[in-house]
């Protein structure tokens, strides 16, 4: 069972719900994925499979002591992770590692320096978010605006998302025939309504779906 869980989600590409990787460094790199995860919609890790989605294996103890001490330590607030382990031709052992969209969120994860920082999950990307961005994530009720994703323009953003990943407000604006300004209180307010994602600290500013 475990096995067809395991070559179903290396079907897949990396997304806004899994990343892969083959081991982590230090337990701040788990860090930010797990908070980044528990801030978005939640995902799967999978830790001993390379880049090229290659079942490389890893050392079982050494991640997961990584792994815990990052969701218990240096997420903040912690976050609840569930794990489970496939041996893979009884020589290399993967671990995929299962993260829910908290009810506690923002959370932050403390880098290197000691700095807390919130991530979100963007597409493929754990990316950093502002100040701004978290306290959007900190009123989410997960209740999205049904009558706002019925409206046209909203409509056409959310396809041409699911396709190109990412958009600024000039973008949306020449697509859709608007000003920059109106453009730019709708991604807003698709923001604060728990459809988009906003990546203020890229520059210029870009918008992503949520999920």
């Amino acid at each position: 069972m475990l096995e067809n869980e395991l070559f179903r989600l290396l079907k897949q590409k990396e997304s806004t719900h899994l990343e892969f990787k083959s081991r982590f460094e230090n337990p701040h790199k788990a860090a930010r994925i797990l908070a980044a995860f528990s801030n978005t919609s939640g995902g799967t890790l999978l830790v001993g499979i390379g880049d090229d989605k290659s079942i490389k294996g890893c050392s079982e103890v050494d991640e997961m002591t990584k792994i815990i001490h990052a969701a218990s330590e240096l997420v903040v607030p912690p976050v609840e992770i569930k794990y489970s382990s496939y041996n893979h031709e009884g020589k290399r052992k993967v671990l995929i590692i299962s993260v829910q969209e908290s009810k506690n969120k923002p959370h932050e994860a403390i880098d290197e320096q000691g700095n807390h920082i919130m991530y979100v999950r963007a597409n493929d990307e754990t990316t950093p978010v502002t100040k701004e961005m978290t306290k959007i994530l900190d009123k989410d009720d997960n209740k999205i605006d049904e009558e706002l994703l019925a409206q046209p323009n909203v409509k056409f953003l959310v396809k041409y998302l699911r396709k190109n990943n990412k958009i600024t407000s000039k973008e949306y604006a020449k697509l859709v025939n608007i000003s920059d300004y109106r453009s730019n209180k709708l991604l807003q307010g698709l923001t604060y309504g728990g459809i988009l994602l906003m990546l203020a600290k890229q520059q210029p500013t870009q918008f992503v779906l949520k999920k």
